[in-house]
């Protein structure tokens, strides 16, 4: 019993440093990331690109990540979870640099995609390393922490936006975000001396296990397909919404850009808040009531939000939205990683990523090509309406 101790010591506070340095990282990649998503659609048109164009250029970097998920995954456990998120940051430094020259619309497809590799390689290996170092029972706490350090950079990111498009031009919004991830870049080698290593002791690595295998036993489980087919619904909205609605907010509303940075903060901020408590509460009286009363909100938001008119009214429902979504961001997480064993975190993780750039490349380019038929009023009203069989499918899943 002695001799245990210390040893259960030092791997409690290893684990400690890795998820506090964990919770850094992923506040500044997505500060960053949250910077660029209010004014990106506009700096596309802004250049030259018609909507249907945008679409497709937004689409590109779901799609991207669709292709590099699973690699990226395999690579997550053969050179290590650290080694990949050292990657990612390095692919989203140089994604901004080139951002930030204004590349003619043709290369903006190659920009995006350098853009995707970035995201689709980061938040599966942070993502896992969270859910591993997490103490047992303590899973929806932690991603409850894991997801308010996102919901934080969704309120500080667009702030900065609306700030730095209020006095200056777009450009500088993209020099400014890549300082993110240099800092990011800096904090992870000074402390890889504790961190970085090629995997996690006692988890087997993927050439020691069938990836077919992995993958079929974690697809087969019914409640991981009920809830990633509920998670597209979600996704889907979310690709249409942030595809079209900072044109909304510039064309249908007249708005001056920097109101399109607000917007999103006034989302970002219960959707920060909200994340620690419904992570709590998923813990205590299970996952299912905080999904249903996420997937509830979000459709009621999104279907009334598109006939508002008064700014103070947008505000309330692009408030509800964020709360909606903060809401479901930990159960969800939870409920998947409940449902499989600690050999297959590293793929689960994949899957949760894979899932949103699914439904969220879906999403962009159904907007884009839809704005042929529609309003972009309606294209967010009828994008709602997806929400419900998504609805449906949570009360399916069984605990």
């Amino acid at each position: 019993m002695g001799y245990g101790s210390p040893k259960h010591s030092t791997d409690k506070s290893q684990a400690s440093k890795e998820l506090l340095l964990i919770f850094i990282l992923t506040f500044l990649f997505f500060t960053g990331y949250n910077m660029i998503l209010p004014i990106l659609p506009i700096y596309i048109v802004s250049i030259g690109a018609s909507k249907l164009e945008l679409g497709f250029i937004m689409a590109t970097i779901p799609a991207t990540s669709i292709i590099a998920r699973i690699p990226f995954g395999i690579l997550m456990d053969r050179i290590g979870r650290w080694s990949v998120t050292l990657l990612a940051l390095t692919l989203q430094l140089f994604a901004y640099i080139m951002f930030s020259l204004t590349p003619p619309v043709s290369t903006l497809y190659l920009t995006a995609a350098v853009y995707a590799l970035a995201i689709s390689s980061f938040g599966p290996s942070v993502i896992a390393i969270a859910l591993d170092a997490a103490p047992l029972g303590s899973k929806g706490s932690v991603m409850g922490r894991f997801y308010a350090s996102i919901g934080a950079s969704m309120v500080l990111g667009p702030l900065i936006t609306s700030l730095l498009t209020y006095h200056y031009t777009y450009q500088s919004v993209f020099t400014f975000a890549l300082t993110l991830p240099a800092v990011g870049l800096a904090a992870l080698l000074i402390f890889r001396g504790f961190s970085i290593k090629p995997a996690r002791a006692g988890v087997p690595s993927i050439p020691d296990r069938p990836v077919i295998s992995s993958l079929k036993r974690i697809i087969l489980q019914r409640n991981i397909l009920l809830l990633s087919s509920a998670s597209v619904t979600f996704f889907i909205s979310l690709g249409v919404f942030e595809t079209m609605f900072p044109i909304y907010v510039k064309e249908d509303l007249a708005l001056d850009t920097y109101y399109v940075g607000l917007l999103f903060a006034v989302r970002g901020v219960p959707n920060a808040f909200s994340r620690i408590p419904a992570g709590i509460m998923a813990d205590r009286i299970g996952r299912r009531i905080p999904l249903i009363i996420s997937y509830s909100l979000t459709f009621t938001a999104l279907f009334i939000l598109p006939t508002a008119k008064n700014i103070y009214l947008l505000m309330l429902l692009i408030g509800l939205y964020g709360f909606a979504w903060g809401a479901r961001t930990a159960p969800s997480a939870a409920l998947y990683s409940d449902n499989v064993s600690s050999l297959d975190t590293g793929f689960i993780s994949t899957i949760i990523w894979l899932t949103s750039d699914v439904a969220m490349a879906l999403g962009s380019s159904l907007a884009g090509a839809l704005t042929i038929f529609f309003s972009i009023p309606q294209i967010i009203m009828l994008s709602s309406i997806l929400l419900l069989p998504g609805l449906f499918l949570i009360l399916m899943i069984s605990e």
